[in-house]
């Protein structure tokens, strides 16, 4: 039998595999000059050795899930970049996963994969906000009143 000695996906190759300290434990976490501290190695290590930092950002999508520990050459805290490793490539705006933007299932849809509304669907929400408040009382003075005051 042949054993393939070749990683079958990207994610066995990636040079941080089996390695602790990118995910941080709770107690640093609390204390971010702590994490820092811990995790410049290794973010550093990433930029400097890693050919998935773009596929890394898009699998874990750390703003999305409020990702703690190291992804892409930076350090996050609560999906936050608060470190960022020197020579750390620019990071592209990930394709959203909501479906179909600009209409009530893409709101829903980003609500559903814990993502931020996009522009088209903040306005879908607004429109939908305005509907369910119902129409707007006008009141009018009646003619009676008015003139009584002028007299």
């Amino acid at each position: 039998m042949i054993t393939p000695t070749k990683p079958s996906t990207w994610i066995d190759a990636v040079p941080c595999a089996a390695k602790d300290g990118y995910v941080p434990v709770a107690s640093q976490v609390d204390s971010p000059s702590d994490l820092i501290a811990a995790s410049t190695p290794l973010m550093q290590d990433c930029a400097d050795s890693c050919p998935f930092i773009s596929r890394c950002y898009e699998r874990v999508r750390p703003e999305a899930g409020r990702f703690d520990g190291v992804c892409a050459a930076r350090v996050w805290i609560n999906g936050r970049v608060v470190a960022k490793a020197e020579g750390a490539p620019a990071l592209s705006k990930l394709p959203s996963r909501a479906g179909s933007c600009g209409t009530s299932g893409g709101v829903a849809g980003h609500g559903r994969v814990g993502e931020p509304l996009c522009g088209e669907c903040r306005e879908v929400a607004l429109r939908a906000q305005v509907r369910s408040a119902g129409p707007a009382s006008i009141r009018k003075r009646s003619r009676g009143k008015r003139s009584a005051a002028a007299a």
